[in-house]
């Protein structure tokens, strides 16, 4: 249970009423009166704990009532000083990606801070001290600046921000399109690097925003230059998988080759079982199973078609889903993998018939562990014994590279096919992956929820897989909540923690009883759009957006996890963190979730073991949209049109970080002009005399002319605070004149060390 720091004057009586008055059906006079006296006893002895338990407490005093009211000891930091962030469409922003460490954000804008010149504004903020900095994260002029529309630019951040890939050039839809491209796309000023490939989309890696370039995809040796399409990359960018037509080995195809980039190196991952090359495409980068089909994103970088450390890669080729093994290693004799050879280079068909009655092939690959060991496909073919796949309702199956066993994971212990949809989210613990996906089927063993709940023949029905035991989740509606799950070419609207204990998914259905009221959608008017979220360990489904006491929604509180910096199709995606592995969640919602909600408008608001915290400040007048989390929750990144500091004087759209114990103090404004008299300045007593006059007790006859010289007897004065013998005025001027004399002959009178 999280450690309230302090009872937000936001909301008392509804705290209050939940702990004292058993919620909003308790007595109201008693709950009224409770509230007032309690808020009364807690505004009197919390304020000074308050303070000494946030360390930065001045900082909130100073940024107001939105500042103080932040749960977690809570502050904000302008993180884009002078520029718009973004264009905003009703809840959903795209392009910002916080740094794991929260020290960096990386954010689109199609607004210039500065320098007009540049196009592209991809910058990049980065906490240093005292502020937040912004630069521009592609300074040279880029193909957004060229004479055709078909050019475009994208940026690919690490996991930290330290390093990033620029892809430049011309876009096209489908990689091995012959095209003239010369002098369609404009150069940049100067080249990025010298001899890179003309007319062609390139791409450049880079460390930090002054490092010098590295190109990815080199000028072939024979053959004329090929587009570069970025597809994966590991969390710190050693390891690029790239998509390219042109020969850039000596055994590569002459059609679309998936190249794998480490150390400056390129390796072909397309190659069969037995040695040869082949066109193919990264497992689940928008081109199912090579079916002709493009999607808006690549589900690789978010499903591990490649491994943490770049060495297991996923791809298919021919209607069939292959692993190449040992990625950056030398190649076995013969192409496949061999006990003899366990740390070469080789390549295996994981959709190989295992028994049953299937045909081989026709694996659809949806998430993979972070080693590549185990990988979880779908197939329409009966691959495994009592598999019960059939057309256009296939099974999920899972394979263990380390065994080479092959299970069908979605039997319904019936002739009825699980029919399974689409892939959800992932995560993985210490005991391994686990999965989260929707079928029609009722699965065998998945059992009810706590609530009673069991899945519905013909769902869909959401369910989780760990360690080889299926859960029910949730039986969702078919039509609205249809991007729950990745059915192609859809996007993804679940979140899920990295440790995938916790998946976060929008639903209309009424999974926990509330009543979300009626919504405008086209012709129709179904309820309101609600978030939930599942548990595995304790197997409980809350709703996140739901309001405690019950009030009937305005509007749907969506979620936007899925982000990307390249406009081009088929581009790697990333997603947000807005469920962390403690259960966090942090959410943008039109409704009314706390009493400090005044703007109708939405405000994004933070969620843990069942309470809500406002995160912006509720009283903007326009919305504010949660963008991205810290991997520990304590910065909060959010778009708002409110100036919530002084500092910020743009009067646009910024972005701010809630951070815990963060912000920073106000700078100090410098006095105003003097006028008048007041330019004269002050007059002003004697520094000693007005020192002894402060202190202690000044008497009725004391002050700057009436100092007290305290007990000393009579003839003596007080001086340095011991009482000495009085001198008078003709003896102190005796006094001066000797010292004047001898200071005069001290001057005149050379030293040992002049005389030397």
């Amino acid at each position: 249970m999280r450690a309230r720091h302090y009872l937000t004057a936001s909301h008392p009586a509804r705290a209050v009423g939940r702990c004292w008055c058993g919620g909003p059906r308790g007595d109201a006079a008693v709950c009224a009166v409770a509230a007032v006296l309690l808020f009364a006893l807690l505004t009197l002895f919390s304020a000074p704990a308050r303070a000494a338990e946030c360390i930065n407490e001045s900082v909130r005093i100073e940024q107001g009532s939105a500042a103080r009211a932040l749960p977690e000891c809570r502050a904000y930091e302008l993180v884009t000083p002078g520029s718009k962030p973004f264009i905003q469409s009703g809840n959903e922003v795209e392009g910002a990606r916080a740094s794991s460490t929260g020290s960096g954000l990386a954010y689109y804008t199609p607004y210039p801070a500065t320098d007009a010149s540049h196009s592209g504004w991809r910058y990049l903020a980065t906490r240093d001290g005292g502020r937040w900095s912004a630069d521009l994260a592609v300074p040279q002029e880029s193909g957004q600046t060229a004479k055709s529309a078909m050019c475009y630019q994208g940026l690919d951040f690490s996991e930290d921000l330290s390093r990033s890939i620029l892809s430049e050039g011309l876009d096209i839809q489908e990689p091995g399109v012959s095209t003239d491209t010369s002098g369609v796309c404009a150069e940049p000023d100067e080249p990025l690097v010298s001899g890179a490939p003309n007319g062609v989309a390139n791409l450049y890696l880079r460390d930090g925003l002054v490092g010098p370039y590295q190109l990815i995809n080199p000028t072939p040796d024979s053959g004329s230059a090929a587009n570069a399409f970025l597809r994966d990359y590991n969390s710190d960018q050693t390891h690029i998988i790239f998509e390219e037509a042109a020969r850039l080995t000596d055994n590569s195809s002459a059609g679309s080759n998936i190249y794998e980039w480490a150390d400056g190196k390129l390796y072909l991952i397309t190659i069969l079982p037995n040695g040869e090359p082949v066109a193919g495409k990264l497992a689940n980068d928008g081109s199912r199973a090579g079916k002709a089909e493009s999607s808006r994103y690549s589900f690789a970088s978010i499903s591990n078609a490649m491994s943490a450390d770049g060495e297991q890669v996923y791809f298919t080729a021919n209607g069939n889903l292959y692993l190449r093994r040992n990625a950056t290693q030398p190649p076995t004799a013969g192409g496949g993998c061999t006990p003899t050879e366990p740390d070469n280079a080789c390549t295996i068909q994981i959709d190989r018939k295992q028994g049953g009655s299937g045909e081989s092939g026709g694996g659809i690959f949806q998430y993979a562990s972070e080693d590549g060991m185990r990988v979880f496909f779908t197939a329409e073919s009966k691959l495994t014994a009592g598999a019960q796949a059939t057309l256009n309702k296939p099974d999920l199956f899972e394979y263990d590279v380390a065994t080479g066993f092959l299970r069908d994971r979605t039997s319904t212990g019936t002739f009825e096919s699980p029919d399974v949809l689409g892939f959800s989210g992932g995560g993985e613990d210490n005991d391994g992956p686990r999965l989260y996906f929707v079928a029609n089927g009722v699965l065998a063993g998945s059992g009810q929820t706590s609530a009673g709940d069991a899945a519905q023949p013909f769902g869909p029905n959401l369910y989780a897989l760990h360690s080889g035991e299926v859960s029910f989740v949730a039986t969702l509606d078919r039509e609205f909540d249809a991007n729950d799950w990745y059915k192609f070419p859809g996007g993804l609207a679940t979140a899920t923690s990295s440790n995938g204990r916790f998946v976060l998914f929008p639903s209309i259905a009424p999974l926990t009883g509330f009543d979300s009221g009626t919504c405008p959608s086209g012709s129709e008017q179904p309820p309101c759009e609600e978030l939930f979220l599942f548990d595995a360990s304790s197997e409980q489904l809350s709703c996140v957006s739901c309001d405690p006491e019950g009030a009937v929604p305005t509007g749907n509180t969506k979620t936007a996890p899925l982000q990307k910096f390249s406009e081009r199709d088929g581009s790697p995606v990333y997603i947000t963190r807005q469920v962390l592995d403690d259960g966090r969640v942090f959410f943008t919602t039109p409704n009314k979730l706390l009493p400090g909600d005044v703007n109708g408008m939405p405000d994004v608001y933070e969620y843990l073991d069942g309470e809500h915290e406002l995160i912006s400040s509720g009283t903007a007048v326009g919305a504010s949209v949660f963008l991205d989390a810290s991997a520990s929750g304590a910065d909060v990144f959010f778009a708002t049109p409110e100036a919530l500091i002084g500092a910020d004087e743009d009067n646009g759209i910024s972005i701010y970080d809630a951070r815990m114990e963060g912000g920073f103090p106000e700078p100090t404004a410098p006095p105003p002009p003097c006028d008048g008299e007041s330019c004269r300045g002050a007059s002003s007593a004697p520094a000693s005399e007005i020192s002894l006059g402060s202190l202690g007790f000044i008497g009725p006859q004391e002050g700057p002319k009436h100092l007290r010289h305290g007990n000393c007897r009579k003839g003596s004065v007080k001086r340095h605070g011991k009482c000495r013998k009085k001198v008078s005025r003709k003896a102190r001027g005796h006094h001066r004149q000797a010292d004047s004399r001898k200071s005069r002959r001290a001057a005149a009178t050379p030293t040992r060390k002049d005389a030397k």
